[in-house]
């Protein structure tokens, strides 16, 4: 018997900061086991002194994957198994289209990472999206719909895809999407929103992620329009306006050294404004990879404490820091004990099906790398109205942490997921490493606080499902056949007899009988 290769011990972190003392979290990264030890148990294993330890709880232990018969071979081989079932059900489910209607931007701002568009000339900036490649792309959509394929919401992004110039060229889309039945969201800096207001309304957009990067002055040396003047107050004069006709806004506030402490200020004045408690606003925070100079980047945790030391518990900080809120709803949604932990091996759509489509009809996988030739993976061919990729798109296809050398025995595999392609990239020279940042920290923090708020108010040991309890029913057939055949409904028969869910959306679309083909 020893621990497992995959297991996380943490402390529990409970009311004021403080630590739980008695008792200490296990969390096996493998089978998404959370579960509450008393304290000198938990040294026990961490030790793998076993021998004093009560049998109940070994059993317990091992049934839920913390301690195992298994060699470090044989637990890969179950996140390898795991790792293909979601790849040949799940991630081959959801078609999920970004479109850009233009390469062109209002603002210029100096940390930018599209900055490389601008060298391409004014010409090629403001080329808007012709109507004969938005029926090809909707053409291809309805053909994927066709085949079984569920289509995701569509995003707008750019560049400023709502610039008041675009207004009849996105109205297009939102009609395509309408026929289609996708619902439709925009990233954007909100300076010509209101242009769009009465188009946002008909189509019901539901969402827009407008940002800003602290109040008036800083945000006005940052996010800086290409006509010079001041964007802060027509911004949040445009964010009244959308939350008026019930659109739902999702502020993004770029953090950096030189706004980090203006945090608090910036939240008194969206209070002062009334967008607090106004049931369709949501803040958050992001630390900005300021790559140009990277001596103005501040650390996600640097924005966590900045919030707690102005006031913020831990839980209302979380809430508002993106990189943090996201595992927090993750671990959240666990403690339901409604469903299997995440297992997927793809950090984000673009090793999936994210498809975004610039205004020309080439495809890129990553929003983050749209506009550089090197990436494109694909182009929507206009006369047959099909989509026709590259080999590039099958690389990104295998870009997934159970092929990355140094995730495939890391205990955050499933949580980290190998990390961001493009920082890989940026940091290794390569998309095919990992991208560590602050994902283990940040998940620590998480995790050590959600477990101890859960533990103080209902006392279960056991936290979570865990995915070893079924796995452990497979037999040596069935493992063979998940990790051989190529038929889907093989895979299902074995993991519907094992009594293992992949998700909502991948269950309701099986139940239709929809499995793409």
């Amino acid at each position: 018997m020893r621990i497992s290769t995959y297991e996380i011990i943490l402390p529990l972190t409970g009311k004021d900061e403080r630590s739980i003392k008695t008792h200490a979290l296990l969390i096996n990264g493998l089978y998404g086991a959370f579960d509450v030890v008393k304290k000198d148990e938990s040294e026990k294993i961490s030790n793998e002194d076993f021998t004093n330890l009560p049998p109940k709880l070994l059993e317990r232990l091992e049934l839920r994957g913390h301690i195992t018969k298994k060699d470090e071979s044989e637990e890969f081989a179950d996140m390898k198994i795991l790792s293909r079932i979601y790849k040949k059900i799940y991630a081959k489910l959801v078609v999920s289209p970004v479109i850009m209607p233009t390469y062109d931007c209002n603002f210029r701002c100096p940390y930018c990472y599209e900055q490389h568009r601008l060298k391409n000339g004014q010409e090629w900036l403001e080329r808007k999206m012709s109507a004969a490649t938005m029926d090809a792309i909707f053409s291809a959509l309805k053909d994927y719909k066709n085949r079984g394929y569920i289509l995701g919401g569509c995003t707008l992004y750019g560049g400023e895809p709502l610039l008041k110039e675009n207004v009849e060229v996105v109205g297009k889309i939102a009609e395509h999407c309408l026929e289609l039945g996708m619902k439709m969201d925009a990233v954007t800096n909100g300076y010509d929103l209101d242009a769009y207001l009465d188009l946002l309304e008909k189509f019901k957009i539901e969402r827009l992620q407008v940002t800003v990067d602290g109040t008036a002055k800083i945000n006005d040396r940052r996010r800086i329009h290409k006509n010079g003047g001041g964007s802060y107050e027509r911004i949040l004069k445009n964010v009244e306006s959308a939350l008026a006709r019930g659109i739902k806004i999702s502020l993004r506030v770029n953090v950096g050294r030189e706004n980090l402490h203006d945090m608090r200020n910036l939240i008194d004045d969206l209070t002062a404004r009334g967008f607090i408690d106004n049931e369709n606003f949501y803040y958050y925070f992001k630390a900005a990879n300021d790559d140009i100079n990277p001596k103005n980047n501040v650390s996600e945790q640097n924005i966590i404490d900045e919030l707690m030391k102005t006031g913020f518990t831990a839980a209302e900080a979380i809430e508002h820091q993106s990189q943090y809120n996201l595992p927090a709803k993750r671990i959240s949604q666990l403690f339901k004990k409604e469903s299997f932990s995440d297992f997927s091996t793809s950090y984000c759509g673009s090793e999936g099906q994210m498809l975004v489509i610039d205004p020309s009809g080439r495809i890129f996988t990553c929003w983050d790398l749209v506009g550089i030739k090197a990436n494109e993976v694909g182009f929507v061919d206009i006369e047959k109205g099909k989509i026709l990729w590259q080999l590039l798109k099958a690389k990104w296809n295998t870009r997934t942490s159970d092929s990355i050398e140094k995730c495939k025995t890391c205990p955050y595999v499933f949580f980290c997921k190998g990390g961001c392609a493009a920082r890989a990239d940026y940091e290794h020279k390569s998309f095919f490493r990992e991208h560590c940042g602050e994902s283990q920290s940040t998940f620590n923090f998480v995790a050590s606080r959600l477990a101890g708020a859960f533990w103080n108010k209902n006392h279960q040991e056991e936290l979570s499902l865990s995915l070893a309890e079924v796995l452990n029913r497979l037999t040596d057939a069935e493992r063979e056949t998940l990790m051989t055949t190529q038929s889907r409904n093989e895979i299902l028969n074995i993991i519907k007899g094992i009594g293992l869910s992949i998700g909502k959306i991948a269950d309701n679309a099986i139940l239709k009988g929809g499995l793409p083909m």
